[in-house]
Order: C-alpha cells, then structure tokens, then sequence
C-alpha cells in the first residue's frame, strides 16, 4: 500500500509534541526544570499545530476539512478535538506560569497535559485500526504509536533542558524520562510487529533495524547514558531525538508496507 506521508508527518510530529508538552507538565510537579517549562510548552504547541496543518494537506480539497470536523465521528474528528483539547493546555499552562498562578490551578492542568501525551498519540493510531486490514487490527499499532511517539517526544524534553542549561538533577531526570520513552517504544513495537507479522519477512529489516534498534534501543542507551554523564546530556539528547524521530517515521511507514506483505499471503492485492 502506498504511503500516505501527510498522515505518517502528522502523527510523529503531533505525537512528539503531545509527550514534549507531558514532559514539561510532569515538571510542574519535579520543579527541577523551572528555565525550560515554558520553552517546551511553546514548542509543543507549535509541533501540534504544525502536525494539524499537515494532516490537512492529506485532503484533496484542503478547505473541506472543515465540513469533517462539523460531524463528530471517529477518525479524523476526535485526532482534530484532541489535538485542539491538548494545545489548548498548553497555552494555559503558560499564561500560568507567566502570571505565577496558584500551584492548584497549574497542577491541575499539568495532570491534564500527562494524561494527553499516551491518550493523543494512542488515538492517533486507534483510528486506524479495521478489520479490513490485517496487519492494522490489533491493539499493537496504537500502543506502537504511543511509543515511538514518547520515544521522540521524552528526547526532545531532554535536549531542551540540556540547551537551556538545567542542573544535573533535572538532566538526570530528563535522561530516565528518556529511558522510559525507548522502553515503550521497544516493548510496544514488538508487541505491533509480532501480532502483525511485520517482524519476519519481506519488511523485518525496517522492523528491527529502524524501529525497534534506531527508534527504541538507541533513545533508551542514549538515556542511561544521559543519566550517568549529565555533562554530555545535549549530544545524547540529540542523538535519542535524531534516533527517535527515525523510529517515529519509520513505524508509520511500517504501518502502510506491512499492509501489503499481510494481505498478499491471502491472495488479496491492494
């Protein structure tokens, strides 16, 4: 199946910016990157915004996304509503922190911008599940999405923080966040590739090599490593950014390559 490059941008560069925005929100709670908060909350809302405008260009007649968004429905309405819920987060918390609001009324939003980052990114690739397609139905591409976007969102955190000079406790910190994101997107890329059947055949080279190895494996060395030599966080963040964005890219592209090798066993040609 050909690649729909509008939707694979869309959902790694949104998704990046969703766990960008949860990392700067589980902050709110450390308050060990005070210099990098906001700077990220800006970022995260420009990734998503920028995602948004590049799912539009998947239309043929760019203007009709707004007939779409006027009749809720799966799909493409709720990534719309929650990429919006979650951007709009993002604006508050930094009027917020501007103003030194109340440590209640941050926290609040704070929590909501966690739980958007693994709800934004899941849906993103839930919508895509069908029993019409093989290799896409099963919870493994949701959870995929989920990962791979935290992979490359956790780095990009680190890489701010690191550019921005924070102290070797909120480095630490950013580094296992790090870790945590490859380890998702590790574990739930494997859960995708084995149930799919991706991970042998004609498309396990960009399996295991690009997805799993560069875009889980990498962010994951590159986070321990962040967490014992704070001093060299920025040229590991950028490595793990680098390594996740590959990874991000490249199970969505799987998404659409693995559909043609599963269907083609049964005869069907797409």
């Amino acid at each position: 199946m050909e690649i729909q490059w509008s939707l694979v941008l869309f959902t790694a560069i949104a998704g990046t910016g969703s766990w960008l925005l949860g990392c700067a929100c589980i902050d709110e709670f450390k308050g060990m990157a005070k210099k990098t908060t906001s700077l990220a909350a800006i970022i995260a809302i420009v990734l998503l915004i920028a995602g948004g405008i590049v799912s539009a260009t998947h239309l043929s007649h760019v203007d009709r996304i707004f007939g779409v968004l006027a009749h809720p429905a799966p799909g493409i309405f709720l990534e719309a509503l929650l990429l919006g819920i979650d951007a709009l987060i993002g604006l508050i918390l930094v009027l917020l922190w501007k103003r030194d609001a109340s440590a209640g009324a941050r926290k609040a939003f704070a929590a909501l911008g966690v739980i958007m980052a693994p709800v934004f990114s899941f849906s993103c690739g839930f919508s895509y599940m069908m029993s019409s397609q093989l290799a896409w139905n099963n919870i493994g591409l949701p959870l995929g999405y989920l990962g791979t976007a935290a992979a490359a969102g956790c780095a990009l955190w680190a890489l701010l923080c690191a550019y921005r000079g924070e102290a070797e406790e909120a480095l630490v910190f950013a580094g296992w966040e790090t870790v945590l994101g490859g380890a998702l997107a590790v574990v739930f890329a494997l859960v995708f590739g084995m149930v799919s059947g991706v991970s042998a055949g004609a498309q396990a080279p960009l399996f295991w090599g690009a997805v799993v190895l560069v875009g889980g494996v990498a962010p994951l060395a590159c986070g321990v490593a962040i967490t014992r030599k704070p001093a060299s966080a920025l040229a590991f963040a950028g490595l793990a950014l680098a390594c996740g964005c590959v990874g991000a890219i490249a199970f969505r592209c799987l998404m659409w390559l693995g559909s043609d090798a599963l269907m083609a066993l049964f005869g069907v040609t797409l």
